[in-house]
């Protein structure tokens, strides 16, 4: 299992953890979080991969155009770039199509994910942190589990000036304290970056982990 969790793609934290899971010319998918109807963050982020030496060669999103094919093309991509963009949004698509267990077979199979924002968020086991980060439910989504491909919660964008106390203090007014004990909250800035396989997570610059007590740094 490899995970990549990002805030922003250009950040030197994210740039380099990307860099450790993927080799030179590795083949690489893009799943939009909605319709791009000018593919203009899909050719940004093509044009970011690049400058690492990293093909984004597929586009997929779960609004327009979907098809098995397409999802196909996806999955044997040798890594699968999850967008920023709204996360209600995007987990109301994937559970719309009834995808939520062919992203897990893809990991098990040794694919790579890399979560983006709201990509990220997808990863874990509920998106319930998202509205810390400003995202609303236009929805009204009530399923707000996600993919459960780690046993954290993800914050991205988290200002961390302070050391992480506010956001600390708004999460545990705002999550449930049972769940940040079992799913401890991961608070990301733009220039942070975690890794996650199965023997635990890596961090790049500092990100730090808050299980509803205290904070802790992730080396």
């Amino acid at each position: 299992m490899t995970l990549v969790l990002i805030s922003d793609l250009s950040g030197a934290a994210s740039q380099a953890a990307i860099t450790e899971v993927l080799g030179e010319g590795a083949s690489l998918g893009y799943l939009a979080s909605g319709h791009e109807p000018e593919l203009s963050y899909y050719g940004a982020t093509q044009k970011q991969y690049a400058e690492l030496g990293v093909s984004l060669c597929h586009y997929l999103d779960l609004e327009q155009g979907y098809t098995l094919a397409g999802l196909n093309t996806l999955l044997s991509c040798q890594a699968i770039h999850l967008a920023g963009g709204d996360t209600f949004q995007f987990l109301a698509q994937l559970q719309a199509r009834g995808l939520m267990e062919s992203f897990k077979a893809y990991l098990n199979c040794g694919g790579i994910l890399i979560g983006l924002s709201a990509g990220a968020m997808l990863m874990t086991p509920t998106i319930a942190s998202a509205s810390l980060c400003g995202d609303v439910n236009p929805l009204g989504l009530s399923d707000l589990g996600a993919l459960a491909l780690l046993p954290y919660q993800f914050l991205p964008h988290s200002d961390l000036s302070d050391g992480g106390v506010a956001l600390s203090v708004q999460a545990a007014s705002l999550l449930e304290a049972s769940t940040l004990a079992e799913y401890p909250l991961i608070l990301c800035s733009d220039e942070d970056a975690v890794i996650a396989t199965k023997t635990g997570l890596r961090g790049f610059g500092q990100p730090l982990l808050f299980d509803g007590v205290g904070l802790m740094a992730l080396a």
